[in-house]
Formats: structure tokens, sequence, C-alpha cells
């Protein structure tokens, strides 16, 4: 079994994920999240893993010079389309070692960023922003957020299967 296919039996066990299968199939955002995901943008190296592995394609790359000092820029999530399924947060931790992805209560950050979060995707495109001084290394919440729940129940096996397939 690959490294993927732990993360997501992980997730199905757990009850976690409202998400569809896999990256391959993209869905769309059908009921209002209990939290949602921000990449600490300072943490980021931009590998491209979780943009690839989001079953609702709410992750992108920031616009040039959303990051000061950063030639390519870090991903950050549009989190009103984020369905709150830890894909992206599982596949940081596990399969990158750079865990710069957190999950944050939505009343927490309707509250921070004004910002209301539904059940379904804004109609007009909101592009990504940083949240640097919210949701990074530094930030006000950034001790809120909530990283890996898969990392501590793995067994011996499963982390030994990440490290080579990872």
């Amino acid at each position: 079994m690959d490294a993927v296919e732990v993360i997501k039996r992980r997730l199905k066990e757990d009850r976690m994920a409202d998400a569809p299968e896999g990256p391959e199939d993209i869905g769309e955002k059908t009921k209002r999240p209990r939290e949602v995901a921000f990449m600490d943008v300072n943490l980021c190296f931009p590998c491209g893993k979780c943009p690839e592995f989001c079953p609702v394609a709410c992750i992108e790359y920031l616009a040039p010079d959303s990051v000061d000092n950063r030639g390519l820029q870090p991903v950050q999530d549009r989190f009103q389309e984020c369905i709150g399924c830890y894909i992206c947060v599982e596949i940081c931790a596990l399969l990158t070692d750079y865990d710069a992805v957190r999950m944050y209560d939505v009343a927490l950050v309707e509250e921070v960023t004004g910002v209301k979060i539904g059940d379904k995707k804004p109609a007009e495109y909101i592009p990504a922003q940083p949240y640097e001084e919210y949701f990074a290394e530094g930030g006000l919440y950034r001790h809120l957020g909530h990283g890996s729940r898969i990392r501590e129940k793995m067994s011996a096996e499963e982390r030994a299967n990440l490290k080579t397939t990872g």
C-alpha cells in the first residue's frame, strides 16, 4: 500500500474526510465545514503536493510578491471553498515533513477574517491570501490550529512505508 493509500484509509477510518475519493475526482463543496485549512506561508516550501491532492482544488500558489523575500511563492487555500477534509494537513505532515498546514475552527476564521464561510463555494473567485499575521509561525492564532491526526496513530509498518514511498 503506498503512502497516499495509507493516508486515505486512515482519514476514512477516523471519519474525518467528507471528500471525493482521490485527486483525480474533483468535487464541489456541499456543506459547511467545522474547520478550514490555512498554510503557514513561512513554513511552506511550495512543493505542490497539497494542491495536487486537494479534492476540491482550492489550493493555489500565492500571487507574486504576496510574501516578502520569497522567489517562488508558497501555497494557500481559498478557505471559503475548503471542505475541511484534512487531506492537505496529512499530505504535508506525512509526505513532506514540512508540517505547514493547520486546520482552524470556522467560527474563529470568520471572526478573524470577517468572511462568512458557507455550504457552497463563493459565486465569484476570491484569490488566496497569505494571512501571515494570523496563521503563520508567530501569528496570533497559529497555536490554535490542529495538525496531523494520523501521525501518532500510525503503526511502525505504516511509518516505514511512508519513508520508502513518500
